[in-house]
């Protein structure tokens, strides 16, 4: 019998057998994919990693952790993961968004600068920057080699001994006197203590969580663009929100709209490859802010599992498994972090950081 079990191998599951294992615990965990796949939110070469978080004052606490934890998993490896470029918050001055972005960098700690349209103009002319724009500069943004770090996690876990299963789903998990038996189109694996991060699929294993998440259809693209910008997202007057940041290669950027099409719903589990409305919507997108670049020429899929508010899961269910749902579209950046919180939920330790924003009882009484 293992000591921890994993359902669900990406950035959170991934982390969290790495912590697991780091700690002396033995860790079997499973995928219903193969190793690398991309039909999950972990996947691609870049992830944004943001100093200054503008989804609220609410994840200061996971961010601080996450930052003292990446540096601990380059340290591991040897291999640089976060390339630190600083980074852009750009929304309409007076705006609820920049009022968030402010706040949050006040409440941070950290070294930031408030940036009105025309010297952004002046640091950044790739943009296009209308008058009534302003931002919040964080230099301790950037971005995150993402398939790299999930690499490192894995391999980091399995050099501690952790068994790692690919391409093996688990049908259905039965709660047992000792632990809980994991059931698997390769038989059956008991472990101890459990941690639910199936993403999309997590609502099939506790039920709790199925009115909780949706899942969403995302799509990327990529295209030439310049090397005198950082990382950012801007807001739209209407709402939308785009982000941008290197794509993993010299001159190669990557963009996304979040909410792409509000395509929400359980048949979005599957991948829905790019279409021509996509593509359209993702070169308007490239054309509004950066005008002198190429149009998008390559487009991925992916699915965000989102609540209610966007808020993440992190939390113990009824029978006694670790839950960590709804981190992707902005999540990946914590994953250290998370994982860290799940290991201590399961082995009866404190988290590092207050927990009770992300529980799914404040998902359900939404």
């Amino acid at each position: 019998m293992h000591e921890i079990g994993i359902i669900g191998l990406g950035a959170m599951g991934l982390a969290s057998a790495w912590m697991a294992s780091r700690k002396g615990l033995s860790v079997t965990g499973f995928d219903r994919f193969e190793r690398g796949h991309s039909s999950g939110s972990s996947h691609g070469e870049t992830r944004m990693i943001r100093r200054i978080y503008s989804e609220g004052t609410l994840y200061t606490g996971i961010l601080d952790r996450a930052y003292a934890l990446w540096p601990e998993l380059e340290a591991d490896t040897g291999e640089r993961l976060f390339i630190e470029t600083g980074g852009l918050d750009i929304g309409i001055a007076g705006s609820d968004f920049i009022a968030e972005a402010l706040a949050s960098a006040d409440a941070s700690g950290q070294a930031f600068e408030v940036l009105e349209a025309g010297e952004l103009r002046q640091r950044f002319p790739a943009m296009d920057l209308p008058d009534d724009l302003m931002a919040i500069h964080a230099p301790g943004s950037g971005y995150l080699r993402s398939d790299a770090a999930n690499a490192a996690m894995a391999g980091l876990a399995e050099a501690n001994g952790a068994a790692l299963h690919w391409a093996c789903p688990v049908i259905r998990v039965e709660t047992r006197p000792e632990g809980f038996r994991l059931h698997t189109s390769y038989g059956h694996h008991d472990v101890k203590r459990l941690i639910n991060t199936a993403g999309p699929w997590a609502g099939d294993f506790h039920a709790g969580l199925e009115s909780a998440l949706t899942v969403e259809r995302q799509v990327i693209g990529w295209f030439d663009g310049p090397q005198n910008v950082p990382p950012f997202q801007r807001v739209f007057p209407d709402g939308r929100r785009i982000y941008v940041l290197p794509g993993g290669t010299p001159e190669r950027w990557k963009l996304g709209l979040y909410h792409h099409r509000e395509e929400q719903g359980p048949d979005y589990r599957d991948t829905i490859e790019a279409d021509e409305t996509d593509r359209a919507i993702l070169t308007d997108c490239v054309k509004a802010v950066l005008p002198h670049c190429t149009a998008p020429d390559d487009f991925g899929v992916c699915r965000f599992t989102n609540t209610r508010d966007h808020r993440f899961i992190i939390d113990t269910a009824e029978d006694g498994a670790i839950l960590i749902a709804a981190c992707s579209g902005h999540g990946y950046k914590f994953a250290p972090a998370v994982g860290e919180a799940a290991l201590a939920l399961a082995i009866g330790e404190t988290p590092a950081f207050d927990l009770s924003d992300f529980t799914l009882a404040g998902q359900t009484k939404l």
